[in-house]
């Protein structure tokens, strides 16, 4: 080991290239603290084993160059005296070559010492410019500066930038298309169109777009920006995992097969040709040959017939929204407002000039506050000027009454709109009383009277034991007549008596009275008018019913019990 140390110290001086020194260091024998460990300097097998250049190891002279002497070499175990003589050369500017590690690192296991080394201090730059402003160096060359590219700057100036960054060339045509022979005109190429720029397409807004870009910005005013852009990596996340989804994994629910409608049979003659032709079938037209004298002509108009309009299948319109219910005070306050408003409005056109400002109202009472000293002039020509403004402001307010006044046929109208209900309307209410016992005349005449009074169609059947009344009509009406046969009429007191004294007295009859079978609305009414009928047989009064396609209200009636109910 000390024939290797012995060589590299011999490099040393061979190495360093700094300055020298023209100072000689001397150093003497550093004594090392007493140890057992052994060393090959202080005791060896022989003198003779130890090379020439082992000497040098107890005491190195500096080399001429002004190599700075390394001492402790020969107590390698004491670090403090390597440690020292390491500042030493770089106090005295010794450079170690970077080919070759530390004198410390040639000796394993022990700690490695960092020894700082001071740099010379260097020179501040020196700015040079020319005429011109530009920056040069001592040889008078133009320095290439480059400018920074992170500089804040204005929104204009970047857009201005990316403008001519992608500005748009035009196409250059090598060849003019008309100087082509084989060029054609009627391909519809045109050259100017190819070199004009194209003009920015109409681009949808996608769906979901705007409430995306809300749901962000609630986000972030409520979570922050961070918050924001975790959550929505996360519903992308969601979203690229169901779009990722297996589609023949989704059950199918079983096919509804559709039933085919059955198609109506072929008639042997259609309905429009039936009423035209003669004998009412194709027989007479053989050949697709129709003869005039096959036809009935006068059958055949100048009128075109149009079909029925059938409503649309869909669903009803919502109904209106409904007025608002005011009470009286309300109702009282808003008639202020708006004459308020009307007197306001009248004001704002005679400042405008539109109109004439109305004269002032002269009265007896409120004289001389109006007119003042032109009230003594002449009392008597305008006592008599107001007395004759006074007669014409209550004629026309009587003039504005007769005006709003109705006339017998508005009033009449009126009248009819308040008892009765529109006879547009679609909906018609039915009715179906029984009534035990008719006989009697006067309640018999105001069944029929207030029916007819009351616009209703209908029938009143009479028969033995049963007497069945149907009404129809709006229901205005339809109530009227309904207080009249439940509530006006007395139908225990009427029953007509009877004088015939062969029927037996000791028999009792069930109480006289009225009942409603049934009430509901239909599309269209069945009865043109209200009539009286006495038949004898129930299977008469049946027949009543059936010829109005009605039959099932004689049944309800017949079969109505009130224990059902």
């Amino acid at each position: 080991m000390q024939k290797e140390l012995a060589e590299k110290l011999k490099k040393i001086p061979s190495l360093n290239k700094g300055p020298s020194s023209s100072s000689v260091v001397t150093t003497g024998t550093v004594q090392r603290p007493v140890s057992t460990v052994p060393t090959s300097v202080a005791t060896g097998p022989s003198s003779s084993s130890v090379p020439p250049a082992s000497a040098a190891v107890a005491s190195v002279k500096p080399p001429t160059t002004g190599m700075p002497a390394v001492p402790g070499l020969a107590s390698i175990p004491n670090l403090e005296a390597v440690k020292r003589a390491q500042e030493l050369a770089a106090k005295m500017g010794f450079r170690q070559d970077p080919q070759f590690a530390p004198l410390i690192n040639l000796f394993p296991g022990q700690v490695q010492v960092d020894v700082p080394v001071p740099q010379k201090p260097t020179k501040a730059p020196v700015l040079r410019v020319d005429a011109l402003g530009r920056e040069i160096d001592e040889h008078g060359n133009i320095i290439n500066v480059t400018k920074p590219s992170n500089l804040s700057t204005l929104k204009v100036n970047i857009n201005k930038q990316k403008k001519d960054a992608f500005q748009i060339l035009k196409p250059e045509l090598e060849v003019d298309p008309e100087s082509n022979p084989h060029f054609d005109a009627r391909m519809g190429i045109d050259k100017n169109k190819l070199l004009r720029p194209k003009r920015m397409t109409f681009q949808f807004v996608e769906e979901g777009k705007w409430s995306k870009d809300a749901e962000v910005i609630k986000l972030k005013s409520q979570f922050g920006e961070a918050k924001a852009k975790e959550l929505k990596a996360k519903q992308a996340q969601l979203a690229k995992a169901k779009a990722d989804i297996n589609p023949n994994l989704i059950e199918v629910s079983e096919r509804i097969i559709t039933k085919e409608k059955p198609k109506d049979p072929i008639p042997e003659i259609e309905w429009w040709d039936l009423p035209i032709l003669v004998s009412g079938s194709y027989d007479d037209i053989p050949d697709g040959v129709l003869c005039e004298d096959k036809l009935k002509k006068e059958k055949i108009t100048i009128y075109v017939e149009h079909p029925r309009p059938i409503e649309p299948p869909a669903e009803p319109a919502p109904p209106p929204p409904q007025p608002l219910k005011l009470t009286k005070k309300e109702q009282k306050k808003l008639r202020t407002q708006r004459r308020l408003a009307r007197e306001k409005d009248k004001q704002e056109m005679i400042r405008q000039g539109l109109i004439e400002p109305p004269k002032p109202k002269v009265k007896l009472s409120n004289l001389m506050k109006v007119l003042g000293s032109e009230a003594t002039q002449d009392p008597t020509k305008l006592e008599m000027e107001i007395r004759s403004a006074a007669a014409e402001r209550e004629q026309a307010h009587v003039d504005r009454n007769i005006a709003r006044k109705l006339t017998p046929a508005e009033r009449r109208e009126k009248k009819e709109r308040k008892l009765f209900d529109d006879p547009n309307t679609v909906e018609t209410i039915v009715s179906v009383y029984r009534i035990n016992d008719l006989s009697d005349p006067k309640t018999r005449f105001k069944v029929d009277v207030n029916a007819q009074e009351n616009r209703l169609t209908g029938c009143c059947v009479i028969s033995e034991g049963i007497t069945v009344v149907v009404v129809e009509g709006g229901s205005k009406s339809i109530k009227r007549y309904g207080k009249l046969m439940l509530r006006r009429i007395n139908w225990a007191e009427a029953v007509k008596d009877d004088k015939d004294g062969d029927e037996d007295e000791d028999e009792e009859k069930p109480p006289n009275k009225c009942v409603l079978v049934w009430q509901g609305s239909v599309a269209k009414s069945s009865f043109n008018r209200f009539s009286v009928h006495e038949c004898i047989t129930e299977a008469a009064a049946k027949k009543v019913f059936a010829d109005a396609r009605v039959a099932h209200y004689w049944d309800l009636a017949v079969n109505f019990s009130e224990n059902d109910f």
